[in-house]
């Protein structure tokens, strides 16, 4: 007698009891054998055990040592803007209409779309298995009969082209259209919504049958990416109305002056440097002073109140070039020429009255000129051992007193005119009955310094440490301007020091105020700075750097913390190096490059002409290149770029270093090509630079020529529009900007 006879002749059958027995018989679960048996008043039920040993494996590993993420998190992994724009074109909407490349009409199950077919466990059974390429269905587990979920059956893709192109030509274009609009988008969406309940199930690990054995495409696997293709740029603001131009006002954006529809971008940096060019009778050829040929130009200053720009050259001669607008072709821009060294000019500098200017020449010396005059008042002498870099004068208070020298050796010396015995008409001053003419009568007076800083910057090659050369020094303005910036050849760092300050006899090293950390992308080796521009509010520090590369510093964080020594009129304190933080971001150009330490840069404040600030930079690739220094227009320039995907870059040494020998990863530093190129001005590297009052740009390079760029709108849209032929380029620059700057806007758009 088996067990249910035995359980059944214990309870009458005219119970209710007996109907259940008799149900739970005739089921046909109970009779493929896959349930357990029924319970039973005698002997405990006997089940597969809970934990098995996959089970028990798979709870006791780490999280971390899985290899993959289930599907379901595969598929969410890839549905981010980034996983989009780098998927290339659906080979589907190549072949076929819009409709069949519309996101709601996959050709396969969702985890297959995505490709993460290829990611799942050869070794684990329960996952579906697709079927190879040639037809032949992949290993699988047995399928008993009534689990089967319903067929999907996709059609064929050499099927559906041959019936689409049928269909095209017989069927008239109203009616096509109307069966793509319909039709076609009712059984797309039916697959879709068929194919994803099965990835669910599949995701479950409840295997499903696949009876289509076709290749859902046509196309090989290797033609699937597109040579060349780009994604589509996303304007995040169209011609929308008034309500659009509010609404990019209020995020940064504001559309310049000239155009009345929102065709070009907002808050384009073009507006502030398209309209500079010069012509051929800016230019000015560089002579040798005395003899026949050519000399190069090294340095030039501007002064305050005028429009003349000095010239200095690699023979010490100074020259004085006018920034005027030339009345004919054939007037002079330089009328005046004086030799002040025998050796070339590496700097010079304008005192605020403009009636002094000072020169730094390579034959270790450094004078004091009268501008009204053109003769030596000052000769700085016995200060330095090696050719001078750099000279500047001390704003505030000091009125063309106070200057300071580098060289190359490291040292910075600072003078004070005050200090020596100062004659009567010393210099050329200015009365209420006009100019008071210097006395021409009187010789040359030896200034003194007050202040010598050695060693400044150093270099450590192979363990021997060495002096650097000081390439660029900077004053802070009135109130801070005791405090001088430095720069050097060896490095990036930027050191702050506080003149007053002299070093006991018994200290050996010089100790700055504060000096700034190198960029994180200098970890592999070290680049120097060229030259250094303060902002016109002192907010901002820009830095020219050796690798092809413009840093801005944030001037409140030179010192970390509390930092009384930044304050103004700020009290002499004892320096003990705080580090301040590094670049906050950088300029980069694909014109702007730094090959030498000649390679300069230029700043001009906001003045009555001009109401905005620029950066001017030269450039070894023979041109200049302006930088907005308004950050607005970076941020307008970063959203416009922001769906441009990068090229992959391979690992650099830098990267591997930090990467291996840090534990926490290097920030990169934000770099924006917000700049314009002037071209076709020069046909050398591009070194020295100088700004007029009145919002001039002058030029020189090693070709001998020294150049005036000036703004005008349609001048400059009339050289780079006029194209070779007539002779109008000839000897004229102009602004590089894409052809679509000068593009006509119709007044029907």
């Amino acid at each position: 007698m088996d067990r249910h006879s035995l359980s059944a002749s214990y309870a009458p059958s005219s119970s209710p009891s007996a109907l259940p027995s008799t149900i739970m018989s005739s089921s046909p679960a109970h009779s493929n054998g896959l349930l357990s048996p029924t319970r039973s008043s005698r002997r405990k039920e006997r089940r597969n055990p809970s934990v098995t040993p996959r089970r028990f494996g798979r709870f006791f590993t780490p999280r971390s040592n899985l290899t993959s993420l289930p599907t379901s998190r595969r598929i969410l992994g890839s549905l981010n803007s980034s996983s989009t724009n780098r998927r290339p074109l659906s080979p589907t909407s190549v072949l076929s209409d819009p409709i069949a490349s519309d996101p709601i009409s996959p050709t396969s199950s969702p985890t297959r779309r995505f490709g993460n077919d290829e990611d799942e466990d050869e070794n684990d059974v329960r996952k579906r298995r697709w079927r190879d390429v040639d037809g032949t269905p992949s290993k699988r587990r047995a399928l008993r009969s009534g689990m089967l979920p319903p067929t999907l059956i996709l059609p064929e893709a050499d099927q559906q082209l041959e019936t689409e192109e049928a269909s095209a030509s017989s069927a008239t274009p109203a009616a096509q259209n109307s069966m793509d609009l319909s039709d076609q988008r009712k059984i797309t969406l039916s697959q879709f919504f068929k194919a994803s309940r099965g990835a669910a199930r599949a995701a479950k690990g409840i295997p499903i049958a696949d009876n289509n054995p076709t290749t859902i495409s046509c196309i090989p696997a290797e033609s699937y990416t597109l040579e060349g293709y780009e994604p589509r740029p996303i304007r995040k603001f169209a011609n929308r109305g008034f309500e659009a131009q509010l609404l990019e006002r209020e995020h940064g954006f504001a559309s310049h002056t000239g155009r009345q529809y929102l065709a070009c971008p907002a808050a384009d940096y073009r507006s502030e440097t398209a309209s500079f060019y010069s012509s051929s009778s800016d230019v000015h050829q560089v002579n040798a002073n005395g003899r026949q040929g050519n000399t190069i130009p090294f340095s030039l200053a501007s002064c305050h109140s005028a429009s003349v720009t000095a010239i200095g050259d690699e023979e010490g001669s100074v020259r004085f070039f006018k920034t005027t607008i030339a009345s004919s072709p054939t007037e002079a821009k330089v009328d005046l020429i004086f030799n002040v060294h025998n050796n070339a000019i590496m700097d010079m500098a304008f005192s605020e009255d403009d009636f002094r200017l000072a020169t730094a020449c390579g034959d270790r010396t450094a004078k004091i000129v009268d501008t009204a005059t053109q003769t030596v008042a000052f000769d700085l002498e016995g200060g330095h051992w090696d050719s001078l870099r750099q000279v500047s004068f001390q704003p505030g208070q000091a009125a063309g007193n106070v200057l300071a020298t580098s060289d190359k050796a490291g040292c910075i010396q600072v003078w004070d005119l005050r200090c020596s015995a100062v004659p009567v008409n010393c210099f050329s001053t200015r009365g209420p009955a006009g100019l008071v003419p210097r006395d021409t009568r009187l010789e040359s007076i030896a200034a003194k310094k007050v202040n010598s800083l050695n060693n400044t910057h150093e270099r450590t090659i192979q363990g021997i440490t060495s002096a650097a050369s000081v390439t660029a020094i900077h004053w802070l303005p009135p109130g801070r301007e005791h405090l001088l910036l430095s720069g050097s050849e060896a490095n990036a760092c930027i050191k702050l020091w506080d003149t007053r300050y002299v070093k006991p006899r018994r200290q050996a090293e010089e100790t700055p105020l504060a000096v700034t950390i190198q960029p994180s992308n200098h970890t592999w080796r070290s680049y120097g700075i060229t030259s250094l521009a303060l902002s016109s509010d002192a907010a901002r520090l820009y830095a020219v750097c050796k690798d092809s590369t413009v840093y801005a510093y944030s001037m409140n964080h030179l010192i970390l913390g509390h930092a009384p020594e930044l304050v103004d009129n700020a009290a002499k304190r004892r320096p003990i190096g705080v580090e301040g933080l590094g670049p906050l971001y950088g300029f980069k150009h694909d014109l702007f490059r730094a090959g030498s330490f000649y390679v300069k840069c230029a700043i001009r404040p906001k003045g009555n002409s001009h109401s905005s600030e620029l950066l001017a930079v030269g450039s070894s690739d023979s041109c200049t290149v302006l930088f907005p220094t308004d950050e607005r227009y970076l941020r307008a320039d970063s959203a416009r770029r922001a769906h441009i995907l990068e090229p992959p870059v391979a690992a650099t040494p830098n990267q591997s270093f930090s990467s291996s020998c840090s534990s926490t990863p290097t920030s990169a530093i934000p770099i924006f090509r917000a700049g314009t190129g002037l071209i076709r001005g020069h046909s050398r590297e591009v070194t020295a630079l100088s700004w007029a009052h009145d919002g001039k740009l002058v030029t020189a390079s090693d070709d001998s020529i020294v150049r005036q760029w000036q703004e005008d709108d349609s001048s400059a849209r009339h050289l780079r529009q006029v194209g070779e032929f007539g002779g109008e380029r000839h000897m004229a620059g102009w602004a590089d900007v894409t052809e679509d700057w000068d593009a006509e806007e119709d007044d029907d758009e």
